[in-house]
């Protein structure tokens, strides 16, 4: 805002917009693998700490004009988002496991075989009531998350408008100072549940044994060196991919963001002003489906039980529908109807998929899995609105919604064929209902 008002080019600060993307996807995946390998509370810290740095110097060194600064604070955010993202997602369960601590106890050894349907059933409702924690946990954080998106900007374009560039910049640097104090707070409980009063380093599945026997020798060898950070960032991918319904639900998101949202993006603004509409239409109906998203991670946060993830397809569908409405109706309301509906199954579903992955994927790769989550649904979205600007070269803006809704809801529907889709789970139907008792036979 304020570079706009110095005279500064459109190019100018778009290229500032896509230095910060470029450092958060081309890091992500490795910055994932850094999670897991080291404490993740002290990694959110230590990037919202830069960022406090960074904006203190923009604040004070900064003269309204893009220039070298700038760009470079705009890639350190980006890095540091890179980090403090994904951090986020793991750290929420680990917190409520330590305030729990016996939910996150393992079976007692050697139950006596009448008790072993009651401890199934148990050992059921515990994982149930876990996963329900989990969720209502991440759909608390999302919704926060949601309704800073709407506030900030806002308080921010005040705060630059009444004061300057300068008062922006270190409101920015208290926010961020705040969130790191929230964060080693929350860290503080993992630490209070740990006997060596510091969080655990977890190992790296990817690194061999500590020790290994050398060929032609009886014992043990040297440790073998440590994994590249690229080998275990790849763990993260290999991770989804390896799991069938989140291979399955992480193609439909690429499929999503590259063939449908992307283009319909771009094509978006481009109908509305075609169709003789104001750029105030444009931002109140995005606005709309903000208030959804906050409002979608809510109840994303109350999606449970074996068909969890045929509730959160149900829900994403209503995006398909917010695709199709601009060009089924002209009308405010139902516009600012379909887009609140639309924000709303987009964050739940994203909100009952991040509890899925993190029930499915072992906890030593939680940080890789959830930052090769974000890469995806991220990484691909430029790609899409590219598609979306050569598609305009050949084809109105009203085509291009037509078949980016149409797109949404087929392909939503033909995934939910899947059972363990269904279920956003790998686990069996009969791994979740108690076994039938046997009957006792004469070994």
């Amino acid at each position: 805002m304020a570079a706009a008002k110095a005279g500064t080019p459109a190019e100018t600060i778009g290229a500032v917009f896509a230095a910060r993307f470029v450092a958060l996807g081309g890091v992500v995946l490795f910055s994932g693998a850094l999670l897991d390998r080291f404490d993740p509370v002290r990694a959110a810290v230590v990037a919202d700490s830069t960022r406090v740095v960074a904006l203190a110097v923009l604040a004070f060194a900064w003269d309204g004009r893009l220039d070298a600064v700038v760009v470079a604070v705009a890639v350190l955010v980006g890095l540091c988002e890179a980090v403090s993202e994904p951090a986020l997602l793991v750290i929420a369960p680990r917190v409520l496991d330590e305030r729990n601590p016996t939910a996150a106890a393992g079976p007692t050894e050697g139950p006596a075989p009448a008790e072993d349907a009651k401890d199934a059933k148990d050992a059921e409702d515990a994982e149930d009531a876990e996963d329900a924690e989990v969720t209502a946990a991440y759909g608390l954080l999302e919704g926060l998350r949601n309704v800073s998106g709407m506030v900030g900007p806002t308080l921010a374009a005040a705060v630059v408008a009444g004061l300057g560039s300068s008062a922006g910049a270190v409101l920015a640097a208290v926010t961020f100072g705040l969130s790191a104090v929230a964060t080693r707070w929350a860290g503080a409980h993992l630490v209070a549940g740990s006997r060596s009063g510091a969080p655990a380093q977890k190992p790296d599945p990817a690194r061999a044994e500590p020790e290994t026997s050398r060929p032609g020798s009886d014992g043990p060898g040297e440790p073998e060196p440590e994994p590249s950070l690229l080998h275990s960032a790849l763990q993260g991918l290999i991770v989804l991919w390896r799991i069938p319904w989140l291979r399955s639900v992480q193609l439909l998101a690429v499929i999503h963001v590259v063939f449908a949202v992307g283009p319909w993006m771009v094509a978006l603004p481009v109908f509305l002003v075609e169709g003789g509409h104001s750029a105030t239409l444009y931002g109140f109906v995005l606005g709309a489906f903000a208030i959804g998203s906050a409002v979608g991670a809510l109840v994303g946060g109350r999606i449970g039980g074996p068909r969890r993830g045929l509730y959160a397809l149900a829900l994403l569908a209503l995006y398909g529908l917010t695709v199709l409405a601009p060009v089924a109706s002209g009308s405010l309301v139902l516009l600012t109807v379909a887009f609140v509906a639309g924000g709303i199954g987009q964050q739940a579903f994203d909100v009952a998929k991040m509890t899925g992955l993190r029930r499915d994927v072992p906890e030593e790769l939680h940080g890789r899995a959830f930052s090769a989550d974000f890469f995806f649904s991220f990484a691909s979205l430029p790609l899409g609105q590219l598609l979306g600007a050569a598609l305009l070269r050949f084809a109105d803006p009203r085509t291009i919604m037509l078949w980016g809704g149409a797109l949404v809801l087929v392909s939503t529907a033909a995934v939910t064929l899947r059972p363990d889709v269904r279920r956003f789970s790998s686990a069996p139907v009969s791994a979740s209902m108690p076994a039938a008792p046997t009957p006792l036979v004469e070994r």
